[in-house]
Order: structure tokens, then C-alpha cells, then sequence
């Protein structure tokens, strides 16, 4: 007798994980929209600064939404891995399990391709596939281990952090000896060591150059992800993300074993390691990102600070997701902002609406209006295609159970199982 596969029902899902996925798919479009509108998003000092309002507006966004709701998503896909696995499991089908949950990355894999290529080339969805894929030994190994092995996998880029700083900092000592030998006694060697980093550590000048924009056309558009895009080379993921990737979709299987997604009060003092690793996240992030914002210009110079610098983002995501799940099941569950679980649960749906949006607003075959706004100026736009995808997410799921692409991956995932 055969088990038949049928969708998760509304009962039986965690409402918590709904609404932590909304936060995290809107907040994630903070960050998202700058390389839609800049040449150069990351950048502390070009495109987009015209006022000083500008210079705090990145230093604000920076601080409290860069990388942090990547980690957030990051975190729940762990969560949903364990999730998905788990039920399963208690269907008795054996193998068919592990089969299912790898057609089902395999096609979320396909959906982040085409994404990448035809639409954004910043898509993070086959490089979740990929790591989901990693994380199937995981699926039977006791929490306790998981923790060491997080550590474990930590420690890489901590030593990473520490070895690039001990460099830097012999860099600025070469730097120092050639500065206080006499121009006329110089070695063409020490010229070159101290062009190279008063290059990079000189206070940089405010730019606003006029650029072309990359995508005038949508076949033009297509060129420029085929070249950034690179899983027809066999990159199928992002090298310098996967072990922070990893550890943060390690910790979402933890957290979701310990059931604080279900009940936080298992945790004895849940409100005080919350506040407490929220409280770490905000003071790290805010020193981190006032250097970058403002400071970009001065070399970090100080081990204790590159280890500091290490993970901002992964602590205040976590931070985050500690307090908003705690604050959802205590004050928020009975509150009127349903929308926002609803939001999580087309999460996939909205995070590739986003993208369409953004392209045709700022691409050449939409509106156009690529590099044409400050960072100020892009709030308000934040803030109305929220509203766009929360009033069409209502109506969508007022006639059906699932976001259009939720429907279709479900589908084709379980096609040739039933």
C-alpha cells in the first residue's frame, strides 16, 4: 500500500517559521536593491551619496540589515531541511524520502539557475541547493556534535581573519620603514609598497560618476549574467559563503531539535540569552559597519578586532531570530499583522517577485532609472513594493494554498512519485 504525498496542511505548519521567513524576506530587499541601482553597492564613498543624510542612511541600513537577513534565511532553510526530512520520515517510506528531498533540491537548484541567468545574477538559491545537499549526513547526528562541528567549521574563518590581519599588520610595518627612509634612498620595491597602500587606506573622494546602464536591453541584460553568473563553469556555489552558510543552516537543525520554534519556553532563560546575543550582535555590528561606513580608510590593525569582525552578521541574525520568534509566539501570534507569515509562506514566491520588480524598475528594458537615486531615496521604494507584494500575496492566497512557485515546486518535485 502506497503513501500518498499530500502538501503540508495549515494545521501542521509552525506559525513562527511563516512569520520569521516574512521578516526575512522583507527585510532582505534592503540590501538586494542596491546592486539592482549601483555599479558599485558595497561601496562606502561611490554612487548614491549626495548629501551626508546619504552617508548615514548606508551606515543605518548597514548596520541593521546587511547580511542579516541572508543568515535569517539562511538559518530557516536549516530549519526547514530538518523539518521536511522529519515528516518524511514519519510517512514510513523509506529511501523514497531522501529521493524526494533531493528532487526537491534539485529543482530549487533549476529555479536559482534560471533566476541567476534570466532575471538577477545575484540569485542565492542554487547555492542553498548545494548546501542543502551538504547537509544530509547531518540528518542523523546528535545536536551535541552538530555544535562541535559549527565550532569546528568556525574556527576556519576566525584563523582566516587573524592570518589576513598578521599580514596586514606586517604590510603597515614595511609600510612604516619605507615612509621614514629618505625619498632619494628609496628602492623601487619600497615606492611600490607605499603607492599600493595609500592607494587602498587613502580617504577616498565622493563619486557620483554617470554610468551606462549594464542591462539597456534584455538581451543585453542576458550577456552580462551569462558573464557573472558562472554554473556553466561548475561553480555552483558561493566559495567564500559556504562555511558560513553552512554553520548558520547548521544551527537552524539545532535550534529547531531544541523546539523554541514550537514552544520558546523550553529554554529556561530564553529572554535572557536573546537580549544577550542580540545585545553582542548590535554592539559588534555597530562598531563593524561605522569602520566600513565611515572609517573604510583606516586598515584594521588589531587581532582582537578582526576576531571581533569575524561573524557581525551571523551573531545579529541569530539575535534576531531569537527575539522576533520569542516576541511572535508571546505578544504577536494573536496580533493583526498576519500578512507577514503570509509573505513567508510564498517566501519563495516574493524573493523572485522582488527581483522582477527591481529589474524593471531600474534596468534598461523597464523604467530605467539605474543609478539615478541617493540611498535615502531608495527607502520609500523599499516600502512600496512591500506594499505590492503584500496586497497581492493577500489576494493571491485568498483563492489558493500556496504562492504560484510554491505550487510548482511542489509539483514537480513530487510529479513522478505519486
Amino acid at each position: 500500500m502506497s503513501t500518498k504525498l499530500e502538501p503540508t496542511k495549515l494545521t501542521e505548519r509552525i506559525p513562527s517559521l511563516d512569520f520569521l521567513r516574512g521578516i526575512a524576506i522583507l527585510g532582505i530587499l534592503f540590501i538586494n536593491i542596491e546592486s539592482f541601482v549601483y555599479p558599485n553597492p558595497w561601496s562606502s564613498y561611490q554612487y548614491g551619496f549626495q548629501t551626508s543624510l546619504d552617508n548615514s542612511t548606508r551606515f543605518w541600513v548597514y548596520f541593521l540589515t546587511q547580511g542579516k537577513f541572508y543568515n535569517m534565511f539562511a538559518l530557516l532553510f536549516g530549519v526547514g531541511f530538518a523539518i521536511f526530512l522529519e515528516r518524511l520520515e514519519l510517512k514510513n517510506i523509506g529511501l523514497k524520502g531522501i529521493d524526494i528531498y533531493s528532487r526537491r533540491l534539485l529543482w530549487l537548484f533549476i529555479f536559482g539557475v534560471i533566476h541567476a541567468y534570466f532575471i538577477w545574477n545575484g540569485d542565492v538559491l542554487y547555492h542553498y541547493a548545494i548546501c542543502g545537499l551538504i547537509l544530509l549526513p547531518f540528518r542523523s547526528i546528535n545536536s551535541k556534535y552538530i555544535i562541535l562541528i559549527i565550532l569546528f567549521l568556525a574556527s576556519f574563518s576566525i584563523i582566516k581573519s587573524v592570518t589576513t590581519t598578521s599580514e596586514r599588520i606586517e604590510k603597515y610595518k614595511e609600510y612604516q620603514e619605507a615612509i621614514r627612509t629618505n625619498m632619494s634612498e628609496r628602492t623601487d620595491e619600497q615606492n611600490l609598497k607605499i603607492n599600493s597602500w595609500e592607494k587602498r587606506y587613502s580617504k577616498k573622494i565622493t563619486s557620483n560618476d554617470k554610468v551606462e546602464n549594464p542591462k539597456p536591453t534584455y538581451f543585453e541584460g542576458l550577456k552580462k549574467s551569462y558573464q557573472h553568473a558562472t554554473v556553466h563553469k561548475g561553480e555552483f556555489y558561493y566559495q567564500s559563503l559556504l562555511f558560513v552558510t553552512l554553520i548558520i543552516m547548521l544551527l537552524g537543525i539545532v535550534l529547531y531539535r531544541a523546539g523554541i520554534f514550537s514552544d520558546y519556553t523550553v529554554w529556561k532563560h530564553y529572554w535572557l540569552i536573546s537580549l544577550a546575543v542580540l545585545t553582542v550582535g548590535l554592539l559588534i555590528n555597530y562598531f563593524r559597519f561605522y569602520h566600513w561606513t565611515f572609517e573604510d580608510h583606516k586598515p584594521v590593525l588589531n587581532i582582537w578586532q578582526s576576531v571581533m569582525f569575524t561573524f557581525p552578521k551571523e551573531i545579529l541574525g541569530f539575535g534576531y531570530i531569537l527575539i522576533f520568534n520569542g516576541l511572535y509566539q508571546k505578544y504577536l501570534k494573536n496580533a493583526k499583522i498576519k500578512f507577514i507569515s503570509k509573505i513567508g509562506r510564498t517566501a519563495l514566491s516574493n524573493y523572485i517577485f522582488q527581483s522582477i520588480i527591481l529589474g524593471f524598475i531600474f534596468y534598461g528594458y523597464g523604467l530605467g532609472r539605474f543609478n539615478q537615486f541617493s540611498r535615502f531615496e531608495l527607502l520609500p521604494i523599499v516600502i512600496t513594493i512591500w506594499i505590492i507584494q503584500i496586497i497581492l500575496t493577500l489576494i493571491w492566497l485568498k483563492y489558493q494554498k500556496q504562492g504560484p512557485l510554491e505550487k510548482l515546486w511542489r509539483k514537480l518535485t513530487y510529479k513522478s512519485f505519486q
